[in-house]
């Protein structure tokens, strides 16, 4: 249970090659060959090609049936007039249950994926250019250059751009540890991926070229996993078919930081495996020549980068450093004929400057300076203080070996000037989207204890009437019951000088969003000054939008507005447009302005289907009484649960804490403590039962589930407090998952437990689990569940 649903897949242990019918296939041969430089020993079934094997150990098959053991992977590479379904078939009859296709098939797209369902099998592809393992030794490449081993994962839609990053990469000196080019997504989707990558220690820092996202909220909800334990950066082809600031809000709530250019993800590419935390303060530009400086400068200013102003003291310190030989400035030049040494010291002293929080050295190779001593004392510096330093090395040649050098050492390393501001500027976007990331907004309605049936049932009888466009005398009502109230009063009354535009709209990729604009704007007229967020916000991501807009400062109005907007737009998906036009806002958060709606009918499933972020999951909150008749609330974990959740294991018995996390902790550790109480409820649902004490809460039992990214199973845990066990709690904590669990669409629920823990192999069998032992640990049994309509109905008529 431990091992990734896609590990098979993408990082395989064993192979084979199915060649197809055509002995001279171009794309056979160059896999092949690709798999000839990291393989002693090669399994073919199908033709033999015609390919010279030299020294190679090459094992050859008819078919599928006469293998006499299990491989990991099979990779289609050749022509054939065999259908898919058969070759499916034969993959999953031999006991492979991952097929890397790089051949193309214009078969059925579902009849594709009904025989994958039947056969247990997972798909890459088709059309894929490849999979790379660079640790591992595995290639299955169709690029021109093989990736050098590193930290760093690649996951394109493209082969060619794969193609092209990898070169450059390998040019720079950086390496990868994944590189997997997906091709036409029939099975395993982007999200997938990165759930893989996500979890993949060897795997630092991920970079993305994606041409669509399939399910959207399962894609930002993989994003937000990855970009939550690592930095990753994406770059877009046609913005994916929505609007370009929708996608720019969609993925900074994920933590993940956008490229506009190929090139961007280059510049991210040395900065997200080695970079250091940007501390507080400006950038410093340290070089040998005034032309490559200047034009950082400029890249700089066209990004609203601000560099380092040295203040009287610290300039006194560095020009005592240059001696009249160079310039001290936010672009500090030095001479060309100075040692190396003064670069460094330059660093080093306004590193030690609190108004200095990075440094980057740009040099131009000449003979007047020993790059090898500057690559030893930058090196000794960086590992001497904790602040960010940045080295640009133009040129080639020897200089590949030197940037090299330093990427070993951990200094993010560039080429060119450009590339370098823009590493610089991906860092501080990944810190500032991280912030957003760990936003898990309510809708604030509940909260606000808004009657959303009476808001819904109004809707409902204008779209049963026709009236789908409605004035705002027919939206007045509606526009009440979530605090936006209208009025008419004199704009001078107003608490904002500018007329604010203020609109819901649906996106076509991601669904609803916000828009606020200064100025007003005539309906329909393009929004140029216009910021956009993704539902639900909280008083966080409304000030983030606000300060988009307007100049560092206080708004609390405006923050009630666009929380009211928000609550609007999740609640009720039957309002397709809302736009209110020339707004001002009075004292009393009246407002006065234009108003717009148009309606469509809800066809969604579930209750927040039209939103690409989903809330809190206020919907699962209920209450309890327990055995002794005492009282507790059980509902969803919060980010702000941390301190609960960690006094909770902390006040365990030692033998419970073993029996939960098989192991003897004695508390959790930050991380593990993050990633409990931070829960991205599309994926994952935790459940806490908290029990008030004397006004303070307390926290007395859990349980959760964890997708195993495979569509159709999870993993789960439960635990109670030492003296609240035997009061029933556990059983209903059990019950709201298995609920949580299927209303995901999650078919099978499975935990390990030790074999020791007789009381809870005997609560699971209660449960209606079946048990058995861990083939690959005889300590250990698994517990196994399928969540079938039969077993949720039950749960109806079962006690606690």
């Amino acid at each position: 249970m431990s091992q990734h649903a896609l590990q098979t897949l993408l990082a395989p242990s064993s192979a084979i090659v199915l060649t197809g019918q055509d002995p001279t296939d171009p794309i056979l041969i160059t896999l092949l060959q690709a798999l000839s430089k990291t393989n002693k020993e090669l399994t073919l079934v199908g033709v033999i090609p015609e390919w010279d094997a030299k020294q190679l150990c090459v094992n050859h098959y008819a078919s599928c049936h006469q293998l006499n053991k299990p491989y990991d992977v099979a990779i289609f590479a050749g022509k054939t007039n065999q259908p898919m379904r058969d070759i499916i078939a034969d993959c999953g009859r031999a006991g492979i249950h991952s097929l890397l296709m790089l051949s193309w098939t214009g078969e059925d797209v579902n009849e594709i994926q009904h025989y994958l369902r039947l056969y247990n099998v997972r798909l890459l592809g088709p059309n894929s250019f490849g999979i790379c393992r660079p640790k591992k030794g595995f290639s299955a490449w169709l690029g021109l250059t093989h990736p050098l081993p590193g930290r760093l994962a690649l996951m394109s839609q493209s082969g060619t751009v794969a193609s092209a990053l990898v070169d450059w990469a390998s040019w720079q000196g950086i390496g990868f540890s994944q590189v997997v080019a997906m091709g036409s997504p029939v099975d395993v989707m982007p999200s997938q991926i990165l759930d893989f990558l996500s979890n993949d220690f060897e795997s630092q820092a991920i970079l993305m070229y994606l041409q669509s996202v399939g399910q959207p909220t399962r894609f930002l909800s993989s994003l937000r996993a990855a970009s939550r334990s690592k930095p990753v950066a994406v770059v877009t082809e046609h913005n994916l078919g929505a609007d370009p600031r929708v996608l720019d809000a969609a993925l900074m709530r994920t933590g993940a930081v956008r490229g506009r250019r190929l090139n961007d993800l280059i510049g991210a590419a040395s900065v997200m495996t080695n970079a250091r935390r940007i501390k507080e303060g400006s950038l410093m530009i340290i070089g040998n020549g005034a032309g490559p400086g200047e034009l950082a400068a400029q890249r700089a200013a066209e990004l609203n980068l601000s560099l380092l102003k040295p203040d009287p003291v610290l300039r006194e310190q560095l020009e005592n450093i240059v001696s009249q030989r160079g310039h001290i400035g936010p672009v500090s030049t030095v001479w060309a004929s100075c040692p190396s040494n003064v670069f460094v010291d330059l660093a080093h002293t306004t590193l030690n400057s609190q108004s200095c929080g990075a440094v980057l050295l740009m040099l131009s190779p000449t003979a007047l300076i020993d790059l090898s001593s500057f690559c030893e004392q930058v090196t000794a510096l960086h590992r001497k203080q904790k602040k960010l330093i940045m080295v640009c090395l133009l040129g080639g040649g020897d200089i590949i070996a030197m940037r090299t050098r330093l990427n070993e050492a951990g200094i993010p390393t560039f080429r060119t000037p450009e590339t370098a501001i823009e590493g610089f500027q991906f860092l501080e976007q990944f810190q500032r989207n991280q912030q957003l990331a760990k936003q898990s907004p309510d809708s604030n309605a509940a909260s606000q204890q808004l009657n959303i049936e009476q808001a819904r049932k109004h809707l409902k009888t204008f779209i049963r009437q026709g009236k789908t466009q409605l004035s705002a005398i027919d939206f007045a009502p509606v526009l009440a019951l979530f605090n936006l109230s209208f009025a008419n009063f004199p704009r001078s009354q107003s608490v904002i000088n500018a007329a604010l535009h203020v609109r819901i709209f649906r996106d076509p990729v991601f669904g609803t969003a916000i828009g606020v604009a200064l100025g007003g704007s005539d309906q329909g007229s393009p929004q140029k000054s216009e910021v956009v967020g993704l539902p639900p916000l909280n008083t966080l991501l409304a000030r983030d939008l606000i300060s988009q807009l307007l100049p560092p400062g206080n708004y609390p109005h405006i923050e009630a507005l666009l929380l009211n907007v928000s609550s609007l737009a999740c609640e009720l998906p039957e309002c397709q447009t809302l736009q209110l036009s020339k707004l001002y806002i009075d004292q009393y958060d009246c407002l006065n302005g234009d108003i717009d709606i148009r309606l469509a009918p809800c066809t969604n499933k579930r209750r927040y289907d039209h939103l690409a972020i989903q809330p809190y999951p206020r919907h699962w909150v209920s209450h309890v009484t327990l055995r002794d008749g005492s009282q507790t609330t059980v509902r969803p974990v919060r980010p702000e649960d941390s301190p609960l959740i960690a006094d909770f294991v902390r006040g365990m018995s030692k033998e419970t804490r073993y029996l939960r996390f098989i192991s003897n902790i004695e508390e959790l550790t930050p991380r593990m403590l993050s990633t409990m109480s931070h829960i991205d409820y599309d994926r994952e649902m935790a459940f806490m039962a908290v029990h008030n004490v004397d006004g303070k809460d307390r926290l007395i039992g859990t349980s959760r589930y964890i997708d195993n990214f495979d569509d159709q199973s999870c993993e789960f845990a439960v635990v109670l407090d030492d003296d609240f066990q035997g009061l029933g709690l556990a059983s209903y904590l059990m019950k709201q998952l298995f609920l949580a669990a299927a209303d995901k669409g999650i078919r099978v629920m499975q935990g390990i437990v030790l074999a020791e823990n007789k009381r809870m192999i005997t609560f699971c069998k209660h449960l209606g689990f079946g048990i058995q032992r861990d083939p690959d640990d005889i300590s250990q049994v698994i517990a196994t569940v399928a969540l079938n309509k039969q077993f949720i109905d039950s749960l109806g008529s079962k006690k606690q």
